[in-house]
C-alpha cells in the first residue's frame, strides 16, 4: 500500500467475523513515519479478523481515508495529533464518525488529558504487544474507553497532586451516567439511552463531577478508571 492511499493489506473476512464470535475490525492508520506505519500495518493485517483498509503520514489524509473507508478505528500517531492541536481526533469524530485511538511514545499528562478532551477513545504507549494491541483495539472498537497504564497513572498523579483524591459514594443513576461518560458519549447520547433530558443529564453530570472533586468529565473518567468505580 502507498502512503496517503486507501489499501487493504490482506482481507481476512466480509466485516461479519469469521464464526469465532469476533467481529472483524478495519483500521485506518495515521503515522507520520513511513518504515515504523507499515510495519504497523503488517503487524495488524497479521492478525485475524482486523485489517488496515488506508494508512497515511498525514492527518488530512487520513481524515479523507476514513471518510472514503469508514473504519471502525482510527489509529492516530499521537505525537502528530499534539502538533496539530489534536484537532484531528474531533475532525474524525464528527466527519467520519470512527472511534480514534492514540499511540505515543510517552504519557504525559498534559497530553494524554488534550487527547480525552479532543474525543480520544483511547490512549496507548508504542512498547505494548501485539496481543495488547489487539486487546486494545477491540476494546475500543466495540465502544469502550481504553487508557494504558502509564496514561491513567499520569493523569491520576496530577489531579492528587492538586488535592482531588476524595472518592464519594454515588447513587445507582450516577454511576450509570459516569460509565456513559467513559465511552466517551455526549449528553444528548446519554439522554437518549436513558430516556431522559438533556437537562437532566447535565446535572447528572454536574454532580457526578461535584462528588468526585473533578474538574471536568475527562478527571471523572480517569477517577473512574483509578478507583474502579464502575465496572
Amino acid at each position: 500500500m502507498a502512503s496517503g492511499a486507501s489499501g487493504n493489506g490482506h482481507h481476512n473476512g466480509n466485516g461479519n467475523g469469521n464464526g469465532n464470535g469476533r467481529a472483524h475490525v478495519r483500521l485506518v492508520l495515521i503515522s507520520p513515519h513511513s518504515l515504523p506505519r507499515l510495519g504497523l500495518v503488517r503487524i495488524v493485517d497479521s492478525i485475524e479478523d482486523m485489517e488496515v483498509v488506508g494508512h497515511t503520514g498525514a492527518t488530512a489524509d487520513g481524515v479523507r481515508l476514513a471518510n472514503e473507508t469508514h473504519p471502525d478505528v482510527v489509529l492516530v500517531d499521537a505525537e502528530l495529533a499534539a502538533d496539530e492541536g489534536m484537532g484531528v481526533i474531533d475532525t474524525l469524530k464528527t466527519r467520519a464518525a470512527s472511534r480514534v485511538l492514540l499511540l505515543a511514545e510517552r504519557a504525559p499528562h498534559m497530553q494524554v488529558e488534550s487527547a480525552l478532551e479532543a474525543g480520544a477513545d483511547g490512549y496507548t504507549l508504542k512498547d505494548i504487544t501485539v496481543e495488547e494491541l489487539e486487546s486494545t483495539v477491540r476494546r475500543i472498537a466495540s465502544g469502550d474507553t481504553v487508557l494504558h497504564p502509564d496514561a491513567a497513572s499520569a493523569v491520576a498523579r496530577r489531579i492528587a497532586a492538586n488535592g482531588k483524591e476524595k472518592t464519594t459514594a454515588l447513587t445507582p443513576r450516577q454511576r450509570e451516567i459516569l460509565r456513559m461518560l467513559s465511552l466517551g458519549l455526549e449528553n444528548k447520547q446519554i439522554a437518549r439511552r436513558l430516556g431522559i433530558g438533556v437537562h437532566t443529564v447535565k446535572t447528572h453530570v454536574s454532580r457526578v463531577l461535584a462528588k468526585l472533586g473533578a474538574s471536568s468529565r475527562t478527571e471523572a473518567v480517569v477517577f473512574a478508571l483509578r478507583d474502579r468505580l464502575i465496572p
